[in-house]
């Protein structure tokens, strides 16, 4: 990841980051003996070399720092490039036409037909979404560039310790933005061509529709998956979205027919409540 492109005032904020880094370890490190010195019992040494070695720590992770960052974001190039080539527009509009040469005039064959429409439609109109993963894989990589002096210095103390362990948390996340775009890419339309509509598969054609519709905002929350992912909560994740899907869903005509069918015996229960609580206040008035 070469941050030559990175505007001077940037560098310039990085540098200073950097030249205050020492001061922030030696701060911290202060911080740290004094502490230490009031919580250790009677006659006890403090635990005075421990810091230090955190402290010569923190600072061979900054000299390292743009290698490890340099070597991550190569990797993860060479790998979302080899995931990508499966999203190749050429490959996708072939595998299309192969697709619709083998149509028939069948059930099965009608339903394969709405869901390659549904699938080829929502990925052509999500191909855009990789330019935005790009800049927030460029935005918040240059955020995490500036700022991680400071983030490497709160390695010194355990307690601030987590925000050094975040860095590299994140720099990790964020580069695998680009490989699961790919990935959730590629199944979005590689799905409608997949022999989920046949009858022995005993899948219901409304749950291919909706596991298309989910593929597609997977596609756009792609932050949010590889999150799931990587802290092993996937599974809330696809409750997430399995439930602004039926949010979209309960906006349709039919839906807001329903909700407000739901709602009026609610709002009728209340006017009368509410007029036989008038009827009692008119009754208990003195005459």
């Amino acid at each position: 990841m070469d941050m030559t492109w990175l505007a001077s005032e940037a560098k310039q904020i990085h540098s200073l980051f950097a030249n205050l880094f020492y001061s922030i370890v030696l701060t911290l490190l202060l911080i740290g003996v004094v502490l230490n010195y009031f919580r250790m019992p009677l006659g006890q040494v403090p635990e005075f070399m421990i810091l230090v070695g955190r402290a010569i720590l923190a600072a061979f992770i900054l000299v390292a720092l743009p290698e490890i960052m340099n070597t991550l974001a190569d990797f993860t190039d060479q790998l979302s490039r080899e995931v990508g080539e499966l999203n190749n527009l050429k490959l996708v509009v072939s595998r299309l036409g192969e697709k619709v040469g083998n149509f028939t005039w069948s059930w099965v064959s009608i339903k394969d037909s709405v869901l390659l429409l549904i699938s080829y439609l929502t990925f052509f109109f999500l191909y855009v979404s990789v330019y935005m993963a790009d800049t927030l894989f460029l935005f918040t990589w240059t955020l995490l560039y500036i700022f991680s002096p400071i983030l490497i210095a709160a390695f010194v103390l355990p307690a601030t310790a987590p925000a050094t362990k975040g860095l590299f948390q994140a720099l990790f996340e964020v580069s695998c933005w680009k490989v699961t775009w790919s990935v959730l890419a590629a199944l979005l339309w590689s799905f409608a061509l997949s022999e989920i509509n046949k009858p022995e598969y005993d899948v219901d054609f409304l749950t291919a529709i909706l596991l298309n519709i989910m593929l597609a905002f997977s596609v756009v929350a792609t932050p949010l998956i590889v999150g799931k992912l990587l802290r092993g909560g996937l599974h809330s994740g696809a409750a997430v979205l399995g439930g602004v899907i039926l949010s979209a869903v309960s906006m349709t005509p039919s839906g807001i027919m329903n909700k407000a069918k739901d709602q009026a015996p609610r709002d009728l229960g209340s006017f009368k409540s509410r007029k036989d609580d008038d009827s009692e206040n008119k009754s208990k008035r003195p005459t």
